[in-house]
């Protein structure tokens, strides 16, 4: 009795393991698509590129727009510095097209920058949050304690800022000058020169 009950206990656990390893044998082996699932592209990006490549880093970046240039381009960032790290974005071009770091949009491979130049262009992103430099320059903002504003700030624009402060400067010296060389000689009655009074002493005496 007892040994047949103990047959029986060894069949029930071996029924168990078999059914466990069965139930494993069933189950998908998970597929990973690394590089899309960290680049946060749409399910059907491998449809518009193979072999895409995850090796563009926001870090040490300004806000921007910056174009994949191990993926030709087919692919750009959006990168948004925070307190500790940065944030990316991913997006992928449509088909045929690739994205332009010049003009920050998808455009055909023959309207585009190469696409190896455009780490060049990276730069134009320090243009976001710039304001345009005023039309008018009564518009401009100008600080009279600044000793160093002679000109309405404009404090995008460094290098205008130079250019025009050296014209106003050249501007101001000619017209000192003109104004020296067009005043009248300031005339004095009632003065004679000492040659005049001996002159007129020594003629006196003729008389």
């Amino acid at each position: 009795m007892i040994r047949q009950f103990f047959i029986a206990f060894i069949g029930m656990i071996a029924i168990v393991l078999i059914n466990s390893q069965q139930h494993k044998s069933h189950r998908p082996t998970p597929v990973f698509r690394e590089s899309i699932t960290q680049l946060t592209l749409p399910n059907n990006a491998t449809a518009i590129r193979d072999n895409i490549i995850d090796n563009f880093s926001c870090e040490n970046r300004i806000y921007g727009y910056y174009a994949d240039i191990d993926n030709e381009c087919q692919i750009f960032h959006v990168c948004l510095p925070q307190n500790r790290g940065s944030i990316r974005w991913s997006f992928i071009c449509p088909a045929e097209t690739v994205f332009n770091q010049e003009t920050f949009v998808c455009t055909r491979t023959n309207n585009s920058i190469p696409c190896e130049e455009s780490e060049k262009y990276y730069i134009l992103n320090e243009e976001f949050g710039k304001e345009d430099e005023p039309e008018n320059p009564e518009d401009a903002t100008y600080d009279p304690l600044d000793i160093d504003n002679e000109l309405p700030v404009t404090p995008f624009y460094p290098r205008d800022l130079r250019a025009r402060r050296k014209a106003v400067t050249s501007q101001n010296k000619n017209r000192r000058v003109s104004s020296l060389n067009t005043q009248n000689p300031v005339k004095f009655s009632g003065i004679t020169t000492a040659k005049s009074y001996t002159d007129t002493k020594n003629s006196s005496k003729f008389l």
